[in-house]
């Protein structure tokens, strides 16, 4: 790996640690690797030790099927908490930006007009915006999923009742919410560290 990628990477750990997450790429990582790992061959051989090589030590050893699939998930983890809070965050956005008149146009559709939808899609805005907050910060990340997960079945039953065409629209919006309530009982499921 070249030398400015692991640079950015253990800053990038650096900085999510900030949010109380706790990334085993870091700068401390980092200084451990430089360091390196040292020890007295001949030391070890007294005691009837004998060190092997990787290729060695892992065909003795080797990966059960848990160990892979927690290797596996373990290298999604990050991506799952990041695009969840990145996902909640610029819905939140778009909804009070580019999509505001779409929004305002569905509420008008369900019966919900003037001010009343305007605080109807101000409302769904700011709590997609907390939820994705509340996901990026690790101490209240399973608040934010289990909001995310019980506001998106919010969002089916009112849609259903309101707009029920969106079943059947071509993009499927009530459709999508499905996969994205299994990912966040995903990120419940792989969400503590010990």
């Amino acid at each position: 790996m070249p030398n400015f990628v692991s640079i950015v990477m253990y800053k990038f750990g650096d900085t999510i640690s900030l949010l109380g997450w706790r990334p085993p790429v870091r700068s401390t990582a980092e200084r451990e690797i430089r360091r390196g790992a040292v020890g007295d061959l001949e030391g070890m051989q007294r005691l009837g030790l004998r060190p092997r090589g990787l290729p060695e030590f892992f065909a003795s050893e080797p990966a059960s099927m848990q160990e892979r699939w927690f290797a596996r998930m373990y290298l999604l983890k990050p991506a799952i908490f990041i695009v969840l809070s990145l996902f909640w965050i610029s819905t939140a956005f778009v909804s009070l930006g580019p999509g505001w008149g779409y929004g305002m146009g569905l509420t008008g559709e369900g019966g919900v007009e003037g001010a009343s939808a305007a605080l109807t899609v101000i409302a769904g805005a700011l709590s997609d915006l907390v939820i994705g907050l509340a996901i990026a910060y690790r101490p209240t990340s399973r608040y934010g999923l289990y909001a995310a997960i019980a506001i998106s079945f919010t969002y089916a039953i009112i849609g259903t009742i309101l707009v029920p065409r969106l079943w059947a629209d071509s993009l499927g919006p009530m459709l999508k919410i499905w996969p994205i309530i299994i990912l966040h009982f995903v990120g419940l499921a792989v969400l503590d560290d010990r």
